[in-house]
């Protein structure tokens, strides 16, 4: 097909034009079109053409320009085998688009087969039986809303993609996505008024994993407010530090176990609290078609063995070399800092450079090394994204405690120097928040800023290409949102978060304006980590998770990790040193271990006193295994029955 001087060019590679093209022209307008179709077509007037529904693209599927057209109709052949709806539309050579929906009645039955957990009449949550549907009908719900936005993509990817997964390796398939659903997204818009986010609609449309981490940053901010409230007490009262380590170690312990219970909340809601390590595997997993040992079906199965071996005959001594290279490299900046102050003096502006220098490799190593650990992750082979995301922390964790606190610890704890160590701390966590504003308002500002270069760019679609078009707002839509970069996962949002964290109750005792720092970044990042959702990034397809996995395990060692720490600055005061010589003058580092142990068993103590799961949620999956076990009991005398009846 001849190509027009006014027919958009190729394919862009940025981050920007999805925001631009579809807030702007017919895309929003025809999904309100569309919108006021249905209404009028739910109040009668169904003999008009006008009045039918729109038939929803769930998927979008770009071929490459190696792709001919008998490839893309055979993909189009085996989708349909599933009973997924398609149209293809060929607009150019290089321009190759298979949209893909799906009736209710076929999205019910892949839900069936994927074993959904929904909400039935009685309260409990059980695996979704197509053959049952009156059972999960609660009331006012018509069969079209037991299913989530998020969930709807998820379920057609699943049943395709072992049948096209030859053609994606062979380079036929360029990309595979959701499109974007403009008027959900009014639901996420920035509203001052509002004072709590939409959880439960993030979790919709997105998923519960991306639902779990604003879940999670909503209630950590909440949560900073105490420390902000106590480091303003602390500065202005000059409150005894054996208060300050109890107030954290309370406050620390008290955050993570309500965590917890919030988390069982939302995933007994969102039907993904009984997830395990038996669930489908990973679109990476790798391995041979073996019989599954439960279920009989034929599965992807990789011997645990080989994956041990790459652990800790490979990926362990890289890590352990890295940790000590991090090491190494703080304490040579001591080493810089003392051939500075030797040869320039103590007053010399030359002094904050070695901190400074150091703050900003800080932040290039962890990149360098976030990328490595996911090298080696991948080579491991994990069969589930829940085990894949828990040694990938786990890697990451260590590295990541020595690159950014190592140097705070020896200047601590090995050169007993407490203003020092205000000042690299102070330093290093400036850089920090620099790093991460750059991040987080750097992109949305860059999109903002060339809204008017884009608008330039844009052409109208040549005439010739709208005879091969049957849809052009959809057509338009997913031009511009193939450009855009995907979103892989809530990866690097956690690790700032973590990293944050560390900051905030590790040095407490001399840093009590560090949690204000943190409160006040959360306030704006959560509302920049949406915006990037909704608008510089593709839809991803939704993730199911349990709760926030192995980085509840890296905020809990950074949780007791600062008890030691704050309870080893409060000993190094010079009064309290003098006073435990006094007392105990054989041995003084005994009352630090007792004091230690103490907090240590207060910690415990509320551990135990607060259940990680609430009554109720308790109570539901008590009632949805005496349900299970009722109807297997009804089924057997079912069958019985009817083999005396034969």
């Amino acid at each position: 097909m001849s190509e027009d001087a006014k027919s958009p060019g190729p394919r862009t590679r940025n981050i920007i034009e999805n925001q631009l093209f579809r807030r702007q022209r017919s895309l929003k307008l025809e999904a309100l079109q569309r919108q006021k179709t249905l209404d009028s077509g739910d109040s009668g007037d169904g003999d008009a053409p006008d009045s039918q529904p729109f038939e929803k693209t769930h998927i979008v599927i770009i071929f490459t320009e190696k792709a001919k057209l008998r490839h893309c109709q055979d993909v189009e052949k085996i989708i349909q085998e599933f009973g997924i709806q398609t149209t293809l539309e060929i607009v150019g050579t290089s321009e190759k688009y298979l949209y893909l929906s799906a009736s209710i009645d076929t999205l019910l039955r892949l839900a069936d087969a994927a074993e959904l957990e929904k909400m039935t009449t009685t309260g409990s949550m059980q695996k979704f039986n197509n053959g049952c549907i009156s059972d999960f009908l609660l009331p006012g719900m018509g069969k079209e809303q037991i299913l989530r936005y998020c969930e709807i993509p998820v379920l057609i990817k699943d049943a395709i993609q072992d049948g096209i997964k030859s053609y994606v390796q062979k380079g036929y398939i360029e990309d595979m996505f959701p499109l974007h659903d403009i008027l959900y997204l009014d639901r996420f818009n920035l509203n001052l008024k509002r004072t709590r986010l939409p959880i439960e609609d993030i979790r919709n449309y997105f998923g519960s994993s991306i639902g779990l981490y604003f879940g999670f940053i909503e209630f950590y901010t909440k949560a900073l407010i105490f420390p902000a409230v106590f480091g303003i007490l602390q500065c202005l009262l000059d409150l005894n530090l054996s208060l300050v380590c109890s107030f954290y170690v309370i406050w620390t312990t008290i955050f993570l176990e309500l965590w917890k219970r919030k988390c069982a909340g939302y995933s007994y809601r969102w039907g993904t609290i009984e997830m395990s390590s038996l669930d489908k595997p990973r679109s990476a997993y790798t391995g041979k078609l073996r019989p599954d040992p439960i279920t009989g079906r034929m599965t992807l199965q990789y011997p645990m063995r080989y994956t041990y071996l790459q652990m800790y005959c490979i990926s362990y001594p890289v890590v352990f070399g890295c940790v000590v290279a991090a090491g190494w490299f703080a304490l040579y900046q001591f080493q810089i800092e003392a051939e500075v102050l030797a040869d320039f003096g103590a007053d010399s502006w030359l002094l904050y450079v070695p901190v400074i220098v150091q703050s900003v490799l800080i932040a290039i190593f962890s990149w360098a090394y976030e990328k490595l650990a996911t090298f080696l992750t991948n080579l491991e082979n994990h069969r589930t994204r829940s085990q894949y995301d828990r040694h990938r922390v786990n890697k990451l964790m260590l590295f990541e405690i020595v690159n950014n606190f190592f140097s705070q610890f020896y200047i601590a704890f090995v050169l007993q120097d407490l203003r020092q160590l205000k000042y690299q701390l102070m330093m290093q966590l400036l850089v920090f928040q620099i790093v991460c504003i750059a991040q987080e308002i750097g992109i949305p500002l860059l999109a903002v800023v060339r809204q008017k270069y884009a608008e330039f760019r844009h052409r109208e679609v040549a005439e010739e290409k709208l005879r091969s078009i049957s849809d052009v707002a959809r057509y338009e839509q997913s031009f511009f949102e193939s450009g855009l970069d995907a979103y892989h996962s809530t990866y690097e949002d956690y690790l700032q978060v973590c990293i944050q964290f560390g900051y905030v109750v590790l040095f407490a005792a001399v840093a009590p304006f560090a949690a204000i720092g943190a409160l006040l970044n959360n306030v704006f990042a959560v509302h920049i980590d949406m915006f990037k959702l909704c608008n510089i990034f593709k839809r991803p397809f939704a993730r199911r998770a349990k709760n926030i996995g192995a980085w509840q395990l890296a905020f809990e060692l950074l949780s007791v990790m600062s008890l030691l720490s704050n309870c080893g600055l409060l000993f190094l005061q010079p009064n309290v040193k003098d006073l435990l010589t006094h007392w105990m003058p054989s041995v003084p580092e005994l009352s630090f271990v007792i004091f230690e142990h103490l907090l240590l068993g207060l910690k415990f103590l509320i551990h135990k006193v607060i259940h990680e799961r609430p009554r109720w949620v308790r109570i539901g999956l008590l009632k949805a295994d005496y349900e299970t076990s009722q109807a297997l009991k009804q089924l057997k005398k079912f069958k019985a029955e009817a083999n005396k009846q034969a």
